[in-house]
């Protein structure tokens, strides 16, 4: 009998388009390279991102099924392990930090039985000193946002791995290897403002500060940011990076503009980075396609087929889907989940968590099955 591993790949192809599950979809990536391929040339094509929302109700989840994947903690067995907060995702893996010493720091994906360990906080020397300050009455709930956001170079299946973190609330950047027992800092004197987004996009690293100054995250020989050309300097808006259905670096610029009525409303503006020319160009059109951002999560762009999404053709093309409020510095205000439609430059509010404290963004897992 031949092995599942030697089927055409056309074959492969017939078979994980019938497959409704994403998560059965991704569990396809462990089996072997051909399944790897054909996993990630129909996963591109068949499913959007999914919605991760804490502190989410039975009638919320029921009622965002409706429109959208969603994953809640209720998804994961944590069980056995000390309690864990789930703080943002990566290629597809959540970020989770333990609420006990020495506050274990894992990436797990969400649907297989993958997890990679990360130094933990207790490595970091600004850490120790939080932790000695409050000797007698420490409070652990000031750990909980510590690490801002977390981006992998590649597929945690990939031996060669490196993580990189925004940390603190000033917004410094470390990054580990596999295996590593601590975090190493990048040299940030040539940092302007504190670092708001991160991405690794075409093999390098990118950071983004709060006033818009671009740096490439250099990591070897010696780990330093170092500043890049930017049309964005002071533009008083939220800046995102993400990454197009084609692999080209986006700069995303969420402005407000004052409408007829006398209210702000929310419009976007996307620029692409030549690698070539170093110069930026502005994005006029989506072609087709959805963007995805939010702040704890990848942003990205990806082709929505409203016959395949398995989001009950929801998902609508050249749109934007957001993750409105989630970053109190831009004065966002209250969390919710909303779409902006560029062709008619019209934004709806599509929903509101009713926990104050609830966390939400976009997981896209595309990556996974990768590198």
């Amino acid at each position: 009998m031949a092995a599942w591993s030697d089927l055409l790949p056309e074959l492969l192809d017939v078979v994980f388009h019938s497959v409704d599950s994403a998560g059965d979809t991704l569990n396809c990536v462990t089996v072997c390279s051909s399944w790897r391929d054909s996993s990630s040339a129909v996963y591109s094509r068949k499913f959007v991102p999914f919605l991760f929302v804490s502190h989410l109700s039975a009638e919320e989840e029921t009622q965002l099924s409706d429109r959208f994947r969603v994953l809640s903690l209720e998804n994961f067995d944590f069980s056995g392990t000390n309690q864990r907060l789930v703080c943002g995702a990566t290629l597809g893996f959540l970020l989770t930090v333990t609420v006990s010493f020495p506050f274990e720091v894992h990436l797990q994906d969400p649907f297989a039985n993958i997890v990679a360990s990360l130094p933990p906080l207790i490595s970091f020397e600004d850490v120790q000193r939080l932790l000695q300050s409050q000797a007698i009455f420490p409070d652990f709930e000031t750990l909980k946002n510590f690490v801002k956001k977390a981006v992998s170079s590649t597929s945690l299946l990939d031996p060669d791995w490196v993580v990189l973190i925004i940390y603190n609330t000033d917004g410094k950047l470390a990054f580990c290897r596999r295996g590593d027992k601590q975090w190493t800092d990048l040299n940030s004197d040539h940092v302007a403002s504190s670092v708001d987004d991160i991405v690794f996009c075409n093999g390098v690293f990118f950071a983004l500060d709060r006033i818009g100054a671009i740096y490439h995250c250099e990591l070897d020989p010696n780990p330093k940011a170092v500043p890049l050309s930017s049309p964005f300097r002071y533009d008083p808006c939220k800046k995102y990076f993400a990454e197009s259905e084609y692999g080209k670096l986006w700069v995303v610029l969420k402005k407000l503009e004052l409408s007829d009525d006398y209210d702000f409303a929310i419009y976007f503006e996307i620029y692409e980075f030549n690698s070539e020319t170093k110069e930026w160009t502005m994005v006029r059109s989506l072609r087709g396609k959805a963007l995805f951002l939010s702040t704890h999560g990848d942003g990205r762009c990806v082709a929505v087929l409203a016959c395949e999404s398995r989001s009950r053709g929801f998902i609508k093309d050249n749109s934007v889907y957001f993750v409105n409020g989630d970053d109190a510095n831009f004065g966002s205000g209250s969390l919710n989940l909303s779409i902006f439609e560029w062709e008619s430059k019209q934004t709806w509010k599509l929903y509101q968590p009713r926990s104050w404290n609830c966390h939400m963004f976009w997981v896209t897992p595309t990556n996974v099955l990768q590198g």
